[in-house]
């Protein structure tokens, strides 16, 4: 494996509930209950996506949606925090000379927050809402990231908490990590392997390459994912 490909929420930062929370009151604020099966399946989603859906079976003032919903997100996510042995997973895989992308639903200021708050770095590549017309479980924001970073779909990992993502890493035909974060492992079951944590040791012996970890070919990128000019001293490979 070359690549390790992290979704944001529910993986590196625990704020999935601030999403639902936030769907299931502006639900209520234009007169409807969700019901349990309806609230687990915004999990993952971006509102875009889950309304889209969810208009077919209510009528609903859209816009007024929308508005109540993103001020009770940003009320929620202020009580989101960082997920234990995140950050230090990120780390590790960086040093190992693995390849890095953030793959998420939210939006790029979502993941700029995310990142002045919590301090998250190391990655070399974003793919976010703007990046995809399509969506997890759409395979597309996956690809969109292997191709960014210059490797097979195959020579990537991908680390998923939701039933979506999973679905959007296997149907890029891709390894997928789940940890059970948002969802249990029988919902999990498309993964190729189960984590309850990050730390777990079954984590580097999975994506652990045959012959060693690849060198970084990218200098530290935008969100936007342009590389920087400047030259970095070549690195020597790694063997894990």
């Amino acid at each position: 494996m070359k690549a390790v490909l992290f979704d944001l929420d529910g993986v590196i930062v625990d704020s999935e509930f601030a999403n639902v929370g936030a769907g299931v009151r502006a639900f209520l604020d234009v007169g409807i209950r969700l019901s349990d099966k309806e609230k687990k399946f915004i999990i993952g989603r971006h509102p875009a996506d889950y309304t889209k859906i969810l208009m077919k079976k209510y009528s609903f003032d859209f816009k007024k949606f929308v508005a109540v919903r993103d001020n009770y997100y940003d009320e929620l996510y202020k009580k989101s925090r960082l997920y234990p042995f995140a950050k230090q997973l990120v780390s590790r895989l960086k040093k190992k000379g693995f390849l890095l992308a953030l793959v998420t639903s939210a939006p790029i200021f979502m993941v700029r927050r995310a990142q002045k708050r919590f301090g998250i770095g190391g990655f070399d590549v974003f793919v976010t809402f703007e990046d995809a017309a399509k969506r997890k479980p759409a395979p597309d924001v996956y690809l969109l990231a292997a191709k960014r970073l210059k490797v097979k779909p195959s020579e990537c990992v991908v680390i998923e908490d939701s039933i979506p993502g999973v679905e959007a890493a296997k149907n890029a035909k891709m390894k997928c990590i789940a940890v059970t974060n948002t969802n249990p492992a029988s919902k999990l079951r498309k993964a190729d392997l189960i984590v309850k944590r990050l730390n777990d040791k079954r984590i580097m012996n999975f994506i652990k390459p045959r012959f060693g970890s690849p060198k970084s070919i990218f200098s530290p990128l935008s969100l936007r994912g342009e590389r920087k000019s400047s030259r970095r001293p070549r690195r020597k490979n790694v063997v894990c």
